[in-house]
């Protein structure tokens, strides 16, 4: 089931909203704990963040919310809200040093389109980090939050995933251990609902950094054998007229 504004305004104006906050907030701050000097970026919707991320000292943060999540902004909101499509983003190549990515990658048609831009504006090295739901927790089997919506991850998958669009893993962790429930609030769950998880751009131009497939590989090494032992007989044979 995709997402919709109001369950985002909802739910962080709730008290279990605001305790998700504080835990990823305190989890976002303690990896990166100081952004001087440094542009942030988020996707998907983590304006709720804010209080977390502004006393960290950023260059400059912009959060880029998706156009159908509209109903998120208030009448008057920051000039660090802007409405946009994230697979086209209108910022300069390598313009970013850090993104987060919150409610966006489960709810994304084309995760790859949404890959692609955050690796196109992310400086070499750069680093991002994505919180999606855990297809191990209670979370997406409780309807009511954000987290039960749009698709469940495992730690392999998304691991599999950042590999493949060109980022290097660098930690990954459970969050969310309470539950999502106010029946089970003094209950401490084994498996935390999200999965955060950051992540380096892997650096130099996509084109090159993305191995070939093993069959490309296959073919390549098969025609350089072949064009070798062609070599080494028109050698020998002109060896021989020469003798």
């Amino acid at each position: 089931m995709d997402i919709i504004a109001t369950d985002l305004l909802d739910f962080y104006a709730s008290p279990l909203g605001q305790r998700s906050t504080q835990v990823l907030g305190e989890r976002i701050a303690g990896w990166w704990p100081d952004l001087t000097g440094q542009r942030l970026l988020t996707l998907g919707y983590a304006t709720q963040l804010e209080d977390h991320l502004l006393p960290l000292t950023p260059l400059s943060l912009c959060h880029f919310i998706p156009a159908r999540l509209s109903g998120v902004l208030p009448a008057h909101a920051s000039t660090r809200q802007v409405l946009t499509d994230d697979t086209l983003m209108p910022l300069d190549s390598e313009s970013m040093d850090r993104v987060i990515a919150l409610h966006r990658l489960e709810h994304a048609r084309r995760p790859d389109r949404t890959f692609r831009e955050i690796w196109r504006v992310l400086k070499p090295g750069g680093k991002l980090i994505v919180v999606v739901p855990s297809a191990f927790g209670l979370w997406v089997r409780v309807p009511g939050t954000p987290f039960a919506k749009g698709q469940a991850f495992t730690g392999l998958r998304l691991a599999a995933t950042l590999h493949e669009q060109l980022f290097s893993l660098e930690r990954m962790r459970n969050a969310l251990f309470f539950p999502p429930h106010s029946a089970l609030k003094w209950a401490r769950l084994p498996t935390g609902g999200a999965l955060i998880a950051e992540a380096q751009k892997f650096g130099g131009p996509a084109h090159l950094v993305q191995s070939p497939p093993a069959a490309l590989k296959q073919r390549k090494t098969a025609r350089e054998t072949a064009a070798l032992k062609t070599k080494q007989e028109t050698r020998s044979r002109d060896n021989g007229r020469c003798q």
